[in-house]
């Protein structure tokens, strides 16, 4: 009895040993490699889109600045505008938000 649940126990172990080791090698091989180049193609698209949503701020922000003493804070809010873009850019990068479709 004691023989045959060893046997059992050793045959689901090398199971679950030689599935870790097949998964691991594939996601090595091959999915390591796909997600490489998605991760690539979206840190371009992320840099165009951000570049783009920077400057059409500035132009806009300086645009619609009335006088200097606006100027401090326009300066605050474009400074605060940006931190939000990086911060959506490196949440949207790293998988945890989505870039809005309407910007």
């Amino acid at each position: 009895m004691l023989l045959q649940l060893a046997s059992i126990l050793l045959t689901a172990l090398l199971s679950s040993v030689l599935t870790l080791a097949l998964a691991y090698w594939l996601v090595e091989r091959h999915l390591k490699r796909r997600l490489e180049i998605r991760l690539n193609e979206l840190q371009e698209e992320l840099g165009t889109a951000l570049q783009e949503r920077v400057r059409r701020g500035v132009v806009e922000g300086v645009a619609s600045i009335p006088s200097s003493e606006v100027l401090k804070g326009t300066t605050q809010t474009l400074a605060a505008t940006a931190g939000d873009l990086v911060r959506g850019g490196l949440d949207t990068l790293l998988g945890s938000g989505s870039i809005d479709s309407d910007d």
